[in-house]
């Protein structure tokens, strides 16, 4: 059965059962910031989940791409070495939010297993919860009930609350669930072992392929659970491992959804591909991390160095090192397969074909960048082996190690790999030390969030609304508070800080999203006046920060808004929508938004783009930008808008909440938006659009920043006030332009000129300093050790010394000299003398930096050290003329 049938039957059954289907969400959660992505199917229905929605559909099916690679849900060092973990997989998810329950989730499920995927029923077995005393939690008998009456009760097991007891984290929904595992074994196993035995066990071929989840409790923070009054179904199906399963196959990726990727990646291997072990695995972990990479950037996700951008570059680069240790590639490879996914993928997800170049331009950007890491990393490596080796040691040094992982990015396992094949072994005792060390740094810049359970004020007087947010139309309200909760900041540092949440019956506030800053203000009473401090939304809540509780808290409210801050940042929120339409206009319909931040001092908006835009090209974007300012175009607001109409219209916004019908539309003129956010009424009370700056912030993006009204108008004034300051430097020529052109001309005439001494004064130096050679058998030797020469510079002997190592082809020099009340010492070698004598500057330059108290740092040829103890030149002279000695003497004697 092909992947593309299993997916049509699952949403075709449910759909005759009254579900509604809707489309995956994006796999990058941009509004929750528990979770980078979508680890489950559930993920975008906890809302529904924790009553602060209400559905518009009771009975829901969709087939959700999900990603786990980090947290609890963490899968990648399992993929490609097993046959049915991924890191990007398709939940198959049916949903009931407060409509049927267990009766009908088990019989449906039963049914469709049985008749429409056509699965032996002696294959399945069940697994049910057994109860826990410590919650005080029966046995889950009516489930138990329901399977009995469909299957024998050898094929029924019971578990306890870590196997079959399903929590949302660690407070919440949560609920007893029904795993459905099937036993694909073949016929002598099964006589061999009854399937039973094998269940959660681990077994290749005895895997779980259907979670039934019946939700019906909250896990409150002290740990005990309530009962809730809406009960709820969360049923999730693994789509790969079902194809492995009804296609009769060992492994997921010998289905339909790999093979023919896998197929194409061998293929361009050619004689490399030997059918080894590691191979194989490597080039399922390629097929499998590109599906990921690839939906990943085509939900919006780019690669970067922090948050779920850090976990899509860990993907690539665990990619890149499969593919280079054990298929040898040497160069951006993966990049080239996109072609092959997308093939693959097209059917099912036709808009990849459209972004299928963008797609292969970043990975082959972040190979690129990555294979750049590998060579420099190879290098530095290389000299940690050369130092360890002259400590006589095999073990290397932990430290270091990790500097290369921490700082350069050069991956561990690699440093791992390259220790062993030198016959080498790492500290890993300091390296862990290290890591570990960097994990309670980075516990302190991030502060730990106790939140204590809700308290609710007015639990029967007011009923809060999904929708309670009145901000576009008001920015002073009369409310209550609904209830609230202490939040304790506690650090590593012992530092505590505290703070309430606060939810009222209506409000003016704003909570952040869509890049604008959440309001700040206050709220009062006739006794208390209590500071917003910021504006958040969680789920569908509007919480309020503020540090302190009113006096009475049961009473009435004026919350009123931060006037003034709000309509700065409304003018910089309407100019990122202006500046949004005129990217488009100048550089064509590939302009995406890729996030904006809206505060009240300055706009920054994020765009995908692959060059750098010139000077003329910003400058008639600024140009554009206020014209439509100029014009006074007045704001257009529809508020409950169809989104199938929004989007035939063309109007510009991230699509990441497919799932809603009406949506809000913001126009002014010909721009129109999709957007949440607060706008002026007009666009001339921007007044004046000023760009600071245009950057690239990773492969394909650009970044630019803005300031607009009275923040603008400051920053002219000073511009134009250093320009009547210029003018008065230049003694107010016509054109200030064309004196400064001249006085370029004129600096760069002179600097020609002291070029021309600089030279000369090389050339009698290096006279000099050969005037002062001794010449024997084999060494031209130089030594010029002075604590008179302080007019000599470093740069300058630099040069001269490294000149005469190649000029002189058996030169031994050291040379010191006093700079900025320091003491220099310079030695140089030529090769023909490093290889005959053994004789190594950096060695030498080690005992001599000693004696004058300073560093030193160099190689075989030259070497530098800098000190500050005058008296210790006197020890360095004394050294330098032993080694006089010896090369008169030429007794073979090595340094």
């Amino acid at each position: 059965m092909k992947y593309k049938y299993v997916r049509d039957i699952f949403l075709d059954f449910f759909q005759k059962k009254k579900h509604k289907i809707i489309p995956s969400f994006p796999i990058y959660l941009r509004d929750d910031p528990t979770l980078f992505f979508i680890n489950a199917g559930m993920n975008p229905f906890k809302d529904y989940f924790l009553g602060y929605k209400k559905p518009k559909f009771r009975r829901i099916v969709n087939i959700q791409r999900c990603l786990r690679v980090s947290g609890k849900h963490n899968d990648l060092e399992n993929v490609g070495y097993d046959n049915y973990h991924h890191t990007m997989f398709e939940m198959l998810g049916n949903w009931s939010f407060g409509d049927y329950s267990r009766k009908e989730t088990i019989e449906w499920a039963w049914e469709l297993l049985i008749q429409k995927y056509n699965i032996p029923k002696k294959n399945i077995y069940i697994s049910i919860f057994i109860g826990d005393e410590k919650d005080g939690l029966s046995m889950d008998k009516e489930t138990y009930q329901y399977w009995n009456s469909l299957t024998s009760k050898n094929n029924i097991l019971f578990f306890g609350k870590k196997e079959n007891f399903w929590e949302m984290g660690a407070t919440g929904p949560c609920g007893p669930c029904s795993e459905i595992h099937i036993d694909f074994r073949n016929e002598e196993e099964k006589n061999r072992l009854p399937g039973k035995y094998l269940i959660n066990k681990g077994h290749p071929k005895m895997i779980e392929i259907w979670n039934l989840v019946f939700i019906e409790f909250f896990r409150k923070l002290d740990g005990s659970l309530d009962s809730l009054s809406t009960k709820h179904v969360d049923a999730g199906m693994g789509l790969e491992r079902l194809c492995m399963v009804l296609q009769g196959k060992s492994s997921s990726y010998d289905t339909d959804i790999f093979f023919p990727i896998i197929r194409d990646i061998k293929d361009s291997l050619g004689n490399i591909y030997k059918k080894e072990f590691y191979q194989d695995v490597s080039i399922r972990i390629i097929a499998d991390h590109l599906r990921a990479l690839v939906i990943s950037i085509y939900d919006g996700q780019l690669p970067s160095n922090n948050g779920a951008g850090y976990v899509i570059r860990r993907i690539l680069r665990r990619s890149i090192i499969y593919a280079t240790r054990f298929l040898y590639k040497k160069k951006p490879f993966l990049y080239k397969i996109v072609e092959s996914l997308v093939r693959e993928m097209r059917i099912l997800f036709p808009e990849l074909e459209n972004k299928k170049e963008y797609i292969k331009h970043v990975i082959e950007e972040e190979e690129t960048s990555f294979f750049r890491v590998i060579e420099k990393g190879y290098e530095r490596f290389h000299h940690l082996i050369i130092k360890t080796k002259e400590k006589n040691k095999k073990i290397i040094d932990g430290k270091s190690i990790f500097q290369l992982y921490d700082t350069y990015g050069f991956p561990i396992k690699l440093s791992r790999i390259l220790a062993k094949k030198n016959d080498f072994s790492i500290d890993e005792k300091s390296f862990q030390k290290e890591l570990l060390k960097q994990k309670e740094k980075s516990k302190k810049d991030n502060n730990t969030l106790i939140k204590s359970d809700w308290i609710k004020i007015h639990n029967n007087q007011f009923e809060y609304e999904n929708e309670n947010f009145i901000g576009y139309d008001f920015l002073e309200y009369e409310i209550m508070i609904l209830k609230y909760r202490k939040v304790e900041n506690q650090s590593v540092k012992k530092r505590k800080d505290s703070y309430y949440e606060l939810v009222f019956s209506k409000t003016p506030f704003y909570p952040e999203g869509g890049g604008q800053l959440g309001d700040t203000g206050f709220i009062k009473n006739k006794i208390d006046k209590i500071i917003i401090e910021n504006t958040i939304k969680e789920n569908s809540f509007i919480l309020h920060i503020v540090r302190t509780l009113p006096l009475n808290i049961y009473s009435f409210f004026q919350a009123i808004v931060n006037k003034n801050r709000r309509i700065e940042i409304e003018k910089n929120h309407t100019a990122t929508h202006l500046l949004h339409f005129a990217l488009k206009k100048v550089f064509g319909e590939h302009i995406q938004q890729k996030g904006s931040s809206i505060r009240e001092d300055y706009l920054r908006f994020d765009f995908s783009h692959y060059k750098k835009i010139t000077t003329e090209e910003l400058n008639k974007i600024e140009k554009l930008v206020q014209e439509l300012i100029f014009s006074n175009l007045f704001l257009e607001e529809k508020r409950s808008f169809p989104l199938k109409e929004a989007i035939k219209k063309g109007c510009l916004g991230i699509f990441h909440e497919k799932y809603k019908e009406k949506v809000r539309v913001i126009t002014f003129g010909d721009s129109s938006e999709l957007c949440i956010g607060t706008h002026v009424k007009c666009t001339g009370l921007i007044q004046v659009f000023e760009i600071l700056s245009e950057s690239s912030i990773s492969y394909g993006i650009r970044r630019i920043k803005a300031i607009t009204s009275k923040k603008a108008i400051q920053y002219l004034k000073s511009i134009h006030f250093q320009y009547k300051s210029l003018k008065k430097i230049l003694k107010y020529p016509e054109s200030p332009i064309k004196s400064f052109l001249s006085l370029q001309i004129e600096n760069k005439k002179l600097k020609q000129e002291i070029e021309k001494g600089y030279s000369q004064k090389i050339k009698i130096l290096k006279k000099d300093f050969l005037l002062k050679a001794i010449q024997l058998p084999f060494i031209t030797y130089i030594c010029d050790i002075s604590n008179e020469n302080k007019t000599l510079k470093t740069n300058l002997v630099k040069k001269i010394v490294l000149d005469l190592r190649n000029e002189v082809s058996n030169l031994f020099m050291v040379v010191s000299f006093i700079q900025d009340n320091k003491i220099m010492i310079l030695i140089s070698i030529s090769d023909s003398v490093i290889k005959n004598k053994n004789i190594h500057a950096h060695k030498i330059i080690r005992k001599m930096a000693d004696h004058i108290h300073g560093k030193y740092w160099g190689k075989s040829f030259f070497s530098m050290a800098i000190g500050i103890n005058i008296d210790g030149l006197s020890l360095v002279l004394k050294e330098t003329k032993e080694y006089l000695k010896f090369f008169k003497n030429d007794d073979g004697i090595s340094f």
